[in-house]
């Protein structure tokens, strides 16, 4: 009986040290549960934003699919960075991000990529290379498909820089004794022509001959801001002409047909003539949202009446004729191609010709913050992807 109770008793001690066992490995197993929740809590700032930017990453490429988004080499991701602009420059895309500028073809393959230092560049593009330029910065550089072509650093601060379809290159600084100091650069990067001004530089365009410019600027008089407006040529040392007291602080010009342009002001917009004549103008009903300029048309987009829409003005160089639209939705962006206009807004690309006339209205993802333009290929962008936009078989 002893032997009996003796083995009884031993597996009663076995069964105990079973059940102890077991309970000290759930709580170690609870003990490690709530270190790991713990831990994630006390870390979720660093993981959960990279988490919902992969979810939403995710949920883009689903929703841009259904979107009639080409597929191949696209979408472009762009990786992490805090800010991000799309160039073009021929059929090529120039994405810049804060260290970074990747070059791909319009197909989507990458060509190269260009670490820059600039702390705020701001992007021009031209034929064949697209400029990069820290404004109130002094340093530049242009860059092409093969990489970078050539880079300058300067002593004053650039106030703006241009690049013209034959890759000449004019950039504004200001100086101690002078308020714009304009230096043009030829493809190369040699110099070629230099000027000066006391008056604020506003703006700058280059022709198509690569040979010449517009150059706007501003001074005050009698309380008032006035506007002026020089063309100069590359081969001679006095201004071609110069029109004067403009009422108006003009920050955008672009050439038109026939020797006159267009004149954007913070009021209006006007094609002039070289003479000063205003051959037409616009007055803005309402606050200016965006504009865009071709050597046919130009158009204006002015906040609406109602909420939740904007007014579209388009204006021709061959007529005084204006067309109006009002479009609802917010317009992001807005560019002008072909002698086209091409509206991006919530949820819709609209396209308008050159007459003035809706011509489509295709739906897109909601997520794109703006767009390029080859070839009359849309491109467009989102926080974190390219993509390439067929439009064709998409429209409302």
């Amino acid at each position: 009986m002893a032997r009996e109770k003796t083995y009884q008793t031993d597996i009663r001690k076995a069964r105990k040290q079973q059940q102890r066992k077991r309970k000290m490995r759930r709580l170690i197993a609870i003990t490690a549960v709530a270190c790991i929740a713990l831990a994630a809590v006390l870390t979720s700032e660093a993981w959960l934003p990279k988490l919902k930017n992969s979810l939403k990453g995710a949920a883009d490429k689903v929703t841009n699919k259904d979107s009639n988004v080409e597929q191949g080499e696209f979408p472009i991701d762009i990786g992490e960075t805090n800010n991000s602009e799309v160039y073009t420059f021929g059929d090529n895309l120039a994405l810049v991000t804060d260290t970074n500028v990747i070059i791909f073809d319009k197909d989507g393959n990458k060509l190269k990529s260009v670490q820059h230092k600039l702390a705020n560049p701001i992007g021009v593009c031209g034929e064949d290379m697209v400029l990069l330029y820290d404004k109130g910065g002094y340093s530049l550089m242009t860059i092409g498909k093969d990489g970078e072509v050539y880079s300058k650093m300067f002593t004053e601060q650039i106030i703006l820089a241009k690049l013209g379809s034959t890759d000449y290159a004019a950039v504004v600084t200001q100086t101690d004794k002078y308020a714009a100091y304009l230096t043009v650069y030829d493809a190369k990067g040699k110099e070629t022509f230099l000027w000066s001004n006391t008056q604020r530089v506003t703006d700058l365009t280059l022709n198509a001959e690569g040979n010449g410019c517009i150059l706007t600027s501003i001074r005050a008089k009698d309380g008032q801001l006035w506007g002026s407006v020089t063309a100069l040529s590359f081969t001679q040392t006095e201004p071609v002409f110069t029109i004067d007291n403009i009422p108006a602080m003009i920050y955008d010009t672009v050439y038109s047909q026939e020797g006159s342009f267009w004149a954007l002001s913070d009021t209006r917009l006007m094609h002039m003539s070289q003479s000063g004549e205003i051959i037409s103008q616009y007055d803005f009903d309402t606050a200016l949202k965006a504009a865009a300029m071709d050597t046919r048309i130009a158009a204006v987009v002015e906040k609406g009446v109602t909420r939740e829409s904007f007014e579209l003005t388009v204006a021709f160089s061959q007529s005084t004729d204006i067309k109006k639209h009002v479009i609802e939705g917010e317009c992001k962006q807005m560019l002008c191609y072909d002698n086209k206009i091409y509206i991006l807004t919530n949820d819709s690309m609209f396209v308008f010709d050159e007459d003035g006339e809706q011509s489509g209205r295709y739906k897109v993802s909601s997520d794109y913050s703006s767009f390029v333009i080859i070839d009359g290929e849309v491109f467009a962008k989102d926080y974190q992807c390219i993509y390439k936009v067929d439009l064709s078989d998409n429209q409302d």
